[in-house]
Parts: C-alpha cells; structure tokens; sequence
C-alpha cells in the first residue's frame, strides 16, 4: 500500500470516529437529564445492537460505551459549574447522575479534584491573573469556554473563595494526618496484589420475595463462571468463596484483601412481571472509588438472560481493560440451554445444593431431575446431581455408598454424551472411580495429565486427596499454591494444607496452620470435622474435643467418624459406660448397612487400643463392604504397627495401591 493509501486510509478512519462522536454526543446531549439512559438506550438510538457499539467505540476511541457516556456527562458537568452559580448536587442531576456522591467520585476520578474545588481553584489564580492557569484547570474542554463571564462573577467574591480554600486545605491535612496508615497499608497490598483481579459479590435480592433468591445466587455464579473465561482476567474468586459474604458487613477494603483482589463487583437484582434487572457497581478495592456502573434489564427467557450475562462479562472486562478472545468470546456466548424452565429448575437445584444437608439434597436431586426433563441437553443438572450423589454417598454419608456411586455414573456417562471433552465430568467420574471403584491405573493417568494443568483451576479429591493418600503430600502442597491464587479464602486449602505437612512430618506447622485457620471456620461442617480429626493425630486432644463439641452442638448430622471421635475420648477419660455406648453406634450403623465407614472407624478403634485382632476383623468387613475410607488404608497413621502383617499386605494388594508401584509403608513411618 503507497503512502497516499495509507494517509487516506487513515483519514477515512478519522472521519469516521469524528462522524461517530458527533451522533453520539448528540443522542446523550437529547437524554442528558435522563438517569435511567444508558448504553442499551444509546444503542437502541444508533441502531446498533449493545456489542456492536461496544466494539466499534473500543476500536476508535479504546474506551467503553459506558465510559464515553459517563465522560460526556463529566465534561458537560464542567461547563455548567465554570459558568453558573450551582451546586454539585444540582449539577449531577441535571448532567444524569442519580446519586451526587457517585457524581463527585466520577468527578474527581476524571479531573483530579473535586466539583466542590473546582471553583476555589480558579477563584485563586484569578486573583493571580493568570488566565493560563485556569484554562490548565478546566482541562478537557475548548479554551474559549472560560468566559469572562466567568471571571467576572468568581471575582465578585475573593475574600469568600479564599476562605474556601483555606478550609479545603485544612480538611485535606487533617485527612491526610488521619488516613496515611490506611494509604500506606492501601499501597502495600496493591502492589502485592494482581490489578486485573476481580471478586462478584453476591447480587442482592431486591424482588421482595425470598423465594426468589436462588435467582440471585444463580446470576452471580453464572457472571462467575463467565468471567473465568477472560484470560487477560488473572484472578476471578469463585462462587463458593464470595458467597461466605452474601450477608457482611465487611468494608471493602477488607474483603478485598481476605480474598487478595483489586476489583469488587456489587450488584442487586430486581423482577417486575417478565423483566429480569440487574444494577451493577464495579469498585476499586484499594480507593473505594466506583470504577463504572450500568443497569442491564432482559425479558426473564433463557437465551435473553445469558445474553445479559454476556453483556455484563463484556462491560467488567471493557472497563478492566482485560481484552476477551475470539474463543473466549464464544465460550462466554455459549447458550447452555433454550429452556427457560430447565434453566430455572437448575437455579433451584444449585441453591438447594449449596445448603449441603439431607433435606436440601433430596430437594437438590427432585430439581435437577425436573431440569432435566424440561431439556435433557443440558449438561449441568447431570454434573451437578452426580456430585449431590457421590457427596451424599461419601463426605456426607446420607445414602449407600454403592447405590450413590451407581446413581452418580449414570448421570456422568448421560453428561459425557453431551459434552465428551468437559473436564468437570471427567473430574467427578474420576473421583468415584477412586472413592468406590479403587481403580487405580485410571485415577492415576487421570491425577497425571491435571498434574500441570493451569485450566484445572478449582479445588478436586484428585488434587489435593489423592496425592496425600497415595504419599505425595508434595503434590498436595504444589496445587494449593496453584489453585490459592485465584481463591484464597477457600476452605479446603488450609486444611489441606496442613493436613499434607502433617504427612511429611511437619506437626507444628500443621498444628499452626490449623490454629490460625480456626476462627475464620468455626461454623463450617467439612473444617470442623476433618480438622477435629487431624487435631486429635497431632496430639493437640483438647483442639479436638472442641471441634467436636462445635459439630455436636451445631449440626444435626451425625455421622460414623464423630462417633469413632466419641468412643476414642471416652476410651482416654476412662468412661467405659460411654465408650460401649459409642461404640454400639457404630455396631448399629453397620448392622444397618450405612454408608460413612462404620466398619473402617471400628477397626481404628480397636488400633488405638491395640486389640489387632478385631482390628484385622472390622478391616476385612470394611473391605467386604467397599467403604470409602479404605482409600485412606496406605497413610493411615493408626495402622503403621499392623503394616508388616500379612493380613494387611493382603489388604493392600486387593484395595489396588500396589496397581501404580506403591510399595507399603515402613511400620515405623507415620
């Protein structure tokens, strides 16, 4: 291409913004009053759809719709207060701003002070007489509009503007002298923190009904997961994390650095009839500043809802300058469902799941069952009830291990059909062929191909359990490192975490780790019970005692390992009355067939008190049984004085360890 092509070309493209911005501002400047227009208004206007506009405005000018808006009503705000005698207050309303306060941090943001300093600044170099400066201060507008008009009527007053600035400057200092521990601590954590990092935080059920707030759990995980699409995003806290702050009252700043992010999104959801709407703020953490904010209301149908998804991962990413690929575009586009009932019983089943008790389950399963009769395309009830199942079956032990485990394969195989390549059935298939099948080769090649995987990038059994029982707690370790930079506050890595230094024979920084973990968890199910647990293999026994005592007195659920904890306690207190009682729990559980390894919590038992002998024989009805915690039958600590009994090599080798070379531990190892 000549010279004179390009020159035209780049003329051709300057006309063409230029011709852009002049019907752009002209559509604003006609609806500037209006606070409810925004960027599906100025779109519907143009006769453009919302991505449209986006894209071409990104391309031109390299900013957001939403942005141009906003800095158009901002340089429109400037003129009327450099020429009128108002207030910032007024001036916000008549420029569309609904709230003042969001108008003055808009402000300032965009000018670098106040609308409230504005006029002592120019007051003050015009009584210097320096025109010059003035048109430096009013920066961003023609260098005519500074009138005389203006001079004139600023000067009327210098005694009052300078007494203005007098109070400015002090309040500033005294700001200052009051907030520099807060700025300094501000700084530290930005610059250890990832600026393209971004926590949702629950949206807020303004429906008025409560019913309906599985409607605003479900938008905030979709938003979620669509932004993990969002490569050039490096950090998106899941779902389960950011829920913890669905109620807080928790500063920004605060949540901010529990969860080690810049940005916060807020955001509440309102239904009228058929109208879905969602009113979104996008925060910086380290100033508390509103970055952008914008309303987006749909029809309540499915494909209008996940376009609305997709406009809100586009609008987060535009005003986070995090660039979306052509296939993450197209990932984060992708319709999971044409069902809007399908849709809505898997919002239901979703927030029946999160609850995590017996009666939620049931009510769990029921709504995926429905989901998936409204549309049996739609992968993730299938995933989503295979987990309610196998977690049922194994952490919880509310259902027969095996039936669990049939019921759960059923469903990932009917997945698989649908989406063959999605990691999330893989990873649950694997994690039941390890819990209930004790197929090692295939957990194995499965654990190895995760193993430097940056898209396995949630919390798995194949991760992190996995490895400590098959004596890698290295790996363990490593994929928390791995996993904790995008969820910080997750449950499960601390205690991981501990648990793995434990088995590579660190007990007081396991001890330590689980001691400074304690107060963020005290009402957590899972912590509680497998720290209690923990607690009591480290020799800390009161811990212990008083993380069992916290799921005794919390929780209805009563399952097979609190027992076993029950019966150990009473044992060491001397109190054979309650040891026989706890004891005959156990008996009656596994008379009754039940799934949360009664037989494999008898045989530990028994080990503490060294009887080996009925340690050998509820091993071998454990076995018999297929309990879920025989997969713990190679690291168990209480075990290392039978590992030279034949009985247990045997054990070994029909459970499968030694399937994938792992020869038995030395008795003497822990």
């Amino acid at each position: 291409m000549s010279s004179d092509d390009n020159l035209r070309k780049d003329f051709q493209e300057e006309s063409s913004k230029e011709m852009l911005v002049k019907k752009l501002t002209k559509v604003i400047e006609t609806n500037l009053h209006n606070d409810q227009f925004g960027v599906d208004s100025l779109a519907q206007a143009m006769g453009m759809s919302r991505s449209s506009l986006h894209r071409k405005l990104h391309k031109l000018l390299g900013i957001s719709t939403s942005q141009f808006i906003r800095e158009y009503r901002l340089k429109r705000a400037l003129e009327i207060l450099k020429n009128e005698d108002v207030t910032a207050s007024e001036v916000a309303y008549r420029v569309g701003f609904s709230s003042a306060t969001y108008f003055s941090s808009s402000f300032h943001k965009f000018y670098g002070y106040t609308p409230g300093e504005l006029k002592s600044r120019i007051s003050n170099e015009v009584e210097k007489g320096t025109e010059q400066s003035i048109r430096e201060i009013t920066k961003g507008l023609p260098l005519d509009s500074v009138n005389s008009k203006t001079t004139k009527n600023l000067s009327k007053k210098p005694i009052l503007w300078v007494g203005l600035l007098l109070v400015i400057i002090a309040s500033a200092l005294f700001f200052y002298n009051a907030s520099s521990k807060d700025h300094e601590r501000n700084v530290a954590s930005e610059k250890t923190t990832d600026k393209k990092s971004i926590a949702v935080l629950p949206f807020k059920n303004l429906t008025g009904k409560p019913d309906l707030e599985y409607v605003s759990d479900g938008m905030t995980d979709a938003v979620i997961s669509r932004l993990t699409q969002v490569s050039a995003i490096g950090k998106v806290i899941p779902f389960t994390s950011t829920h913890a702050y669905k109620k807080t009252d928790k500063t920004i700043e605060k949540i901010a650095n529990e969860l080690g992010v810049a940005t916060l999104l807020q955001g509440n959801l309102q239904i009228s009839g058929d109208r879905i709407k969602i009113n979104l703020q996008l925060i910086d953490a380290f100033t508390s500043e509103h970055i952008w904010s914008e309303e987006y209301a749909r029809d309540w149908k499915s494909d209008e809802i996940f376009k609305m998804q997709t406009e809100v991962v586009e609008g987060i990413a535009a005003n986070m300058n995090a660039f979306i690929a052509n296939d993450e575009l197209a990932a984060i586009k992708k319709v999971p469902t044409k069902s809007k009932l399908a849709y809505s019983y898997y919002l239901q089943g979703e927030f029946q799941r999160q609850k995590g008790n017996e009666l939620s389950y049931s009510n769990a399963i029921n709504l995926y069952e429905k989901s998936i009769g409204a549309d049996s395309n739609f992968v993730q009830p299938y995933i989503e009830m295979a987990n309610v199942w196998h977690m049922g079956g194994s952490v919880w032990g509310f259902y027969d291990e095996q039936k669990a485990w049939s019921n759960a394969k059923a469903y990932l195989k009917q997945a698989l059909k649908i989406e063959p390549d999605n990691l999330r059935i893989a990873e649950e298939l694997n994690t039941g062929r390890f819990f209930y099948d004790w197929n090692f080769e295939l957990v194995e090649k499965f654990h190895q191909s995760i193993l430097h995987n940056s898209i396995e990038d949630k919390p798995s059994v194949i991760s992190l359990d996995y490895p400590i029982k098959t004596g890698r707690p290295e790996e363990t370790l490593k994929a928390i490192e791995r996993l904790m930079i995008n969820d910080p506050s997750n449950v499960f890595f601390p205690f991981f975490k501990a648990e793995a230094m434990f088995y590579l024979g660190s007990n007081d920084e396991a001890a330590e780790i689980l001691t400074q973990t304690d107060p963020l968890y005290n009402d957590n199910w899972f912590y509680l019970r497998e720290s209690a647990k923990l607690y009591f293999y480290l020799g800390e026994y009161e811990k212990s005692k008083n993380q069992l005592h916290k799921l005794l007195t919390q929780f209805p659920d009563y399952p097979p390992i609190l027992m076993w904890l029950n019966a150990v306690y009473a044992q060491m207190d001397d109190n054979s009355k309650d040891k026989a009682k706890f004891l005959k729990e156990l008996i009656d559980k596994y008379n009754e067939g039940s799934s949360g390894s009664p037989a494999w919590f008898l045989a530990l038992f028994y080990s503490t008190v060294e009887d080996y002998e009925k340690t050998f024989t509820w091993l071998q009805r454990s076995y018999d049984r297929h309990e879920v915690e025989m997969t713990w039958l190679r690291e168990e600590p209480l075990l290392a004085p039978i590992r030279n009994d034949p009985r247990y090599i045997d054990l070994y080798e029909k459970v499968g360890f030694s399937s994938i070379g792992l020869p038995i531990k030395n008795s003497l190892e822990n």
